[in-house]
């Protein structure tokens, strides 16, 4: 009878030391790649922004920032489309009163994984433009249409020292499919002017997206 009781007493033990050591596998989180600089990087959409007044945006919070209400550091690009006149620049320069700064990187959105650490231009230097960073297909099919550059990201020195990188995927209305026969036929293609991009802050300073 001692013997078994002690056989039963050790085989409890295993079973728990067993439990315990499963349940700790389990419960620990695993690593998440976006974090593990100790900031957090979500990528976001922002879909058909109609900005036929400037709107101004703050990259670190994802939030609209009423004009009234601009200063130098509640704001970092804003986006403007008036009349083909299409605009995009950051919180500086002659823009805004911030040290926000942006530039063209030659890398696609997923593909960047670290923003440069200098050549930044301040207001509309370096995204004011919108052919810089699209094409105009004149009469390549889709013809006479605005596309945003493949394998090329926006990359904005926020106004607080943050680090974004952006990704413009449309200038159309609802984001279209730009082949289909609806977008090619100029009677059909949706309104131009209306912004759709995704973007990712690091939020903890460093550059790594």
């Amino acid at each position: 009878m001692k013997k078994r009781t002690l056989l039963l007493a050790s085989l409890l033990l295993l079973a728990g030391t067993l439990f315990t050591t499963s349940c700790s596998k389990n419960d620990d989180p695993k690593p998440d790649d976006n974090n593990k600089n100790g900031g957090s990087v979500t990528v976001k959409t922002v879909t058909s922004l109609e900005a036929d007044d400037k709107v101004y945006f703050n990259l670190s919070t994802g939030e609209h920032v009423p004009e009234a209400s601009v200063n130098a550091t509640n704001w970092d690009i804003y986006f403007y489309a008036k009349d083909r006149n299409i605009i995009v620049a950051v919180n500086s320069g002659t823009e805004g009163t911030g040290n926000a700064g942006a530039q063209l990187v030659n890398t696609g959105f997923d593909d960047l994984k670290k923003a440069p650490e200098s050549g930044y231009l301040p207001g509309k230097d370096a995204t004011g433009d919108f052919l810089k960073w699209s094409n105009y297909t004149s009469s390549t099919e889709p013809q006479h249409a605005v596309l945003p550059k493949p394998g090329l990201s926006i990359v904005v020195k926020t106004a607080d020292g943050k680090y974004s990188k952006i990704q413009m995927l449309s200038l159309y209305e609802g984001n279209p499919n730009t082949n289909t026969p609806e977008f090619a036929d100029l009677a059909t293609r949706p309104a131009f002017g209306y912004f759709t991009f995704r973007y990712a802050t690091q939020t903890n300073g460093t550059r790594n997206f």
